[in-house]
């Protein structure tokens, strides 16, 4: 099974398609990765054409935590 991301790059003005992945899941976590890197994901295409659309991609992003955006763990008071 083969998963791909793909977006609009803004840096390179063009559209660009990931690598392939294993896992949707995989390929999802690469999607969020390009959105924090300023390009516009429209889709993941997976086996027998199956699409996520960029709606679902951003609310999967969100439902997510990430090294940007997880809460740091307490830190013991001596």
């Amino acid at each position: 099974m083969n998963w791909t991301a793909h977006c609009f790059d803004r840096r390179l003005n063009r559209d660009s398609v990931s690598r392939a992945f294993a896992s949707k899941e995989d390929a999802l976590r690469q999607a969020c990765d390009l959105m924090r890197r300023n390009c516009v994901v429209r889709f993941v295409k997976g086996p027998n054409d199956e699409k996520i659309d960029a709606v679902a991609i951003t609310a999967w992003c969100k439902g997510r935590p990430t090294l940007h955006n997880c809460p740091l763990p307490p830190t013991s008071a001596r």
